[in-house]
């Protein structure tokens, strides 16, 4: 019997990690440093002038190619794309083919501070076409997951500008709490802005999730 019930949680272990890399509507993976993952993101993350200006808050110019292989490589606790979640049986024909599914964002996640500190930050970015759609914050949550179940975190943080209140707004309803401010920190459009900043704690989290500090529910 004592067999039988060890066997039984290994199965339910192994049950539980089937479906790791995806979400409800997403799958997640390794960003490859190949031309089809590098021209995603060239084109739909680096030179889209929304995400450059709402999320990088970098000056809006067209990057080159080849300014991308640096951040292609950046050190990482987390660096994936994700894409749709085909149907069952388009899932088992690209997988017999080898074919490798397309990106619709990509999400980061840096360690912050130094590694004993337990802390990360992420950032999400979504190609034009599937924006609006909840998919940013499904894969925020993913990660939130990711971070505090099997990367060992202890707070999760993110940030937004204030002249971007739909972020703001996702953060807040995800569950983040605003935990201060660089003011003036960012010049958009003739002015100067705010860095809001965001974080969320383990306990937080495991609130929100409803379960105990071991882990399981409560």
């Amino acid at each position: 019997m004592a067999k039988e019930t060890e066997q039984g949680q290994v199965s339910g272990t192994a049950a539980s990690f089937a479906h790791v890399w995806q979400s409800e509507r997403l799958v997640f993976r390794a960003i490859e440093d190949d031309n089809e993952d590098k021209t995603f993101l060239w084109k739909h993350i680096d030179n889209d002038p929304v995400i450059a200006t709402l999320g990088f808050g970098r000056l809006c110019a067209p990057s080159t190619k080849s300014s991308l292989v640096q951040s292609v490589s950046s050190n990482s606790i987390l660096r994936v794309c994700f894409c749709l979640k085909p149907a069952a049986e388009d899932a088992a024909a690209a997988a017999a083919a080898d074919q490798r599914l397309a990106p619709i964002g990509i999400l980061n996640m840096w360690p912050k501070y130094h590694a004993h500190n337990r802390g990360g930050e992420i950032s999400v970015s979504v190609s034009a076409p599937f924006r609006g759609k909840g998919y940013g914050g499904e894969a925020i949550n993913w990660a939130l997951d990711w971070g505090f179940q099997r990367g060992n975190l202890h707070c999760i943080s993110l940030a937004a500008f204030d002249f971007n209140p739909g972020a703001l707004a996702l953060y807040r309803k995800l569950g983040f709490v605003e935990e201060g401010r660089n003011r003036d920190a960012v010049y958009f459009e003739r002015k100067w802005h705010d860095i809001v900043l965001f974080s969320m704690l383990e306990g937080e989290w495991e609130q929100l999730r409803a379960l105990g500090t071991d882990g399981g529910s409560r």
